[in-house]
């Protein structure tokens, strides 16, 4: 096995010294180095076949041009379009980026925490696996959260206007006759209270109409997406053995829309003529259904291009930095699950 080239190879190659060929390779500013110099040690450099240790380098700069991206399941379809609009801003200004799983599992997001610090990430974007998440270890490094939670008052946050996405579809529900509403939540981080409960309460008492208690289904919350949609499917089947049909469910998102979906079809119930069903989130999965899912679609890639300036100009400008906070709208996307009374 080749033992690998260091500077006192190249400096052995090219005939100068240790001190010069270190200040070409490793990008030195401070001390200018002749052109001719430069292409000689970066010729040599190449001949002999080195390779820049660039470890060794992020650990005396205390830099890496790597920033983290923390989310909390791996296996959900909402993450890849925002991760990949991460990508493609950092891509463009030099960086590289990790990609860390928790699995909702807050130990394993501490330890990941940890893992930015003794590797000298620039900066992270996260999305936390739980509404107590401690930050502490993250002193000194540049953040931003993926959340539209009030509970992350004092930081900076990117997210949607998730609570008027959902006014978006029950407004669009009642638009087409519906009178009977109702709401299957779980599979995301839960923040404390449930919003959605309260506003689908309210949404009732706005129109006059009186929410039944069973109208409300529930999951499990922090749980992964396959799990979630197994959850959502059983919850489903309870609820149609033991209720009367409702005309029309609303999702929390599009993995509980599409597990309704497919319960209603196995059991025979025909949607949208006999009942409407409308997710939220816009992933792939809900074009290709059967009949198509309807869906309130956020705005992922936008989501994490923003997250990934805002993280840059945190880096850059780290002085005198005021809290950022981006509310991005929802669109609804009418497909075929959804229709009139």
């Amino acid at each position: 096995m080749n033992k690998r080239k260091t500077i006192i190879d190249v400096a052995k190659e090219c005939g100068l010294s240790q001190a010069t060929v270190a200040r070409v390779l490793n990008g030195q500013q401070d001390i200018q180095v002749k052109e001719k110099t430069r292409k000689r040690v970066m010729s040599a450099a190449q001949k002999i076949g080195y390779r820049r240790n660039t470890l060794a380098v992020n650990f005396r700069r205390q830099q890496s041009n790597t920033i983290a991206i923390s989310i909390p399941d791996i296996t959900n379809p909402f993450f890849p379009e925002l991760i990949k609009g991460v990508q493609e801003k950092m891509r463009d200004e030099g960086y590289s980026v990790i990609q860390l799983n928790n699995e909702w599992n807050p130990d394993i997001e501490q330890d990941h925490f940890q893992y930015m610090a003794q590797t000298f990430v620039d900066g992270a974007i996260i999305s936390p696996s739980h509404s107590g998440t401690d930050f502490s270890t993250l002193e000194g490094i540049p953040f931003v959260l993926l959340t539209n939670s009030d509970l992350y008052s004092k930081y900076d946050t990117v997210g949607n206007n998730s609570k008027a996405g959902m006014r978006i579809a029950l407004e669009h529900l009642y638009s087409l006759g519906h009178r009977k509403i109702a709401l299957l939540v779980g599979g995301s981080m839960r923040s404390g209270p449930s919003w959605r409960y309260d506003l689908f309460s309210e949404f009732y008492r706005e129109k006059g109409l009186t929410f039944p208690a069973n109208f409300l289904v529930a999951c499990d919350y922090s749980v992964n997406s396959t799990l979630s949609f197994l959850q959502a499917r059983k919850s489903m089947e309870i609820f149609l053995n033991e209720n009367p049909l409702p005309t029309a469910f609303f999702t929390s998102n599009d993995i509980l829309g599409l597990a309704a979906l497919q319960v209603a079809n196995e059991k025979g119930i025909k949607v949208p003529e006999q009942l409407s069903i409308i997710g939220m989130d816009g992933i792939f999965s809900g074009e290709v259904s059967y009949p198509a899912l309807s869906t309130v679609k956020k705005n992922r890639s936008e989501i994490g291009g923003i997250s990934a300036q805002i993280l840059l100009d945190k880096i850059k400008k780290p002085k005198d930095w005021s809290t950022k906070k981006v509310l991005l709208p929802c669109k609804l996307i009418e497909r075929g699950s959804t229709g009139p009374v």
